[in-house]
């Protein structure tokens, strides 16, 4: 395995750690271990943002797929899909 095929391994592994991390918030919720896994998502974010930096400074061109990678972070992070079914509307009663 050459350099080249090495950098473009640590740079696939780099984001699917980093989606790891991003779904461990959700199941880490509520834990003992949340603390440590949202440290780790956070350092995970902003090793996403030095690779498109250094993406976009290398003009290797695959800044998007990390840009796209940081955004389902963040995604997974905030977005409870558990609720995406739920048909219940909340009223407000004055």
């Amino acid at each position: 395995m050459d350099i080249a095929n090495s950098w473009i391994a640590v740079w696939v592994a780099l984001h699917i750690a980093a989606l790891v991390t991003a779904f461990g918030t959700r199941v880490a919720a509520g834990s003992r271990l949340e603390s440590v896994v949202q440290v780790t998502f956070y350092g995970a974010m902003m090793l996403m943002g030095a690779a498109i930096w250094a993406c976009q400074q290398t003009h290797v061109g695959t800044w998007g797929l990390s840009a796209v990678t940081l955004i389902a972070m963040v995604l997974t992070a905030v977005v409870d899909f558990r609720k995406m079914g739920d048909t219940r509307h909340v009223s407000h009663i004055h």
